[in-house]
């Protein structure tokens, strides 16, 4: 399941960050943008305004404005806010909305679209790449990334449809409005639909609970599930 699971936003923007309007040494962090407002009092906020750019290390931010705030270490982005984090695979997961928040200090962080859904693309080093779609992303550190409200994933690998994702490590679980994952490359493919759906990348294996109903094919052989 490695290549599907990863799709749920390892963007993850974990690294801790300083904001700064030029580079530094102890953080390789820089954040640009057309303009740059600095207030010290009562506590210290930096305001990036028009084409604004956050770049540390794998990770990119892009958005029409950006704020910062020193003391809770905050970040607040709003419009056509774009985020790219590059896999150590090489793999490129990018996601697009209009409101990103982010918590140095929990490394927690949320990305959301308005009343229209998010996109995300994942795009391997080579072949076609992964979509996906839905209401709300969150993310703790680079560990767990949660995707809620009409989530559909689906590319050359699966197609998936849920009203919760949630990934954790390399356990991928689908859950809400009775999930589907439609398995379509690998040793065996198949379709599955329950209450809820578990994903595990090593060993490649696949649970579901609850009024459990699909079918899986190894090779010619086709093998119907418990309905």
């Amino acid at each position: 399941m490695t290549p599907h699971a990863s799709l749920l936003l390892l963007i993850a923007l974990g690294a801790p960050v300083g904001a700064s309007a030029e580079p530094t040494p102890s953080v390789a962090a820089i954040v640009r943008s057309k303009e740059w407002k600095v207030v010290r009092t009562p506590n210290k906020e930096e305001e990036f305004i028009g084409d604004v750019r956050y770049k540390a290390g794998p990770t990119m931010l892009t958005a029409d404005w950006a704020l910062f705030k020193h003391e809770p270490q905050t970040w607040q982005a709003k419009g056509h806010v774009g985020l790219e984090h590059r896999l150590r695979s090489g793999d490129l997961v990018q996601g697009f909305g209009q409101r990103a928040d982010y918590d140095q200090k929990t490394q927690k962080g949320s990305l959301t679209n308005g009343d229209a859904l998010l996109r995300f693309k994942r795009t391997p080093p080579a072949g076609e790449p992964d979509l996906g779609e839905g209401r709300r992303l969150d993310w703790q550190g680079r560990e767990r990334v949660s995707l809620d409200g009409e989530v559909h994933l689906w590319g050359p690998r699966l197609e998936a449809w849920a009203q919760r994702a949630v990934r954790e490590g390399t356990l991928l679980t689908l859950s809400g409005d009775r999930p589907v994952l439609h398995l379509l490359q690998g040793d065996w493919t198949g379709a599955v639909k329950a209450d809820t759906i578990t994903a595990v990348e090593r060993p490649e294996t696949i649970s579901a609970d609850g009024k459990t109903q699909g079918w899986l094919q190894f090779h010619d052989d086709i093998r119907k599930l418990a309905r």
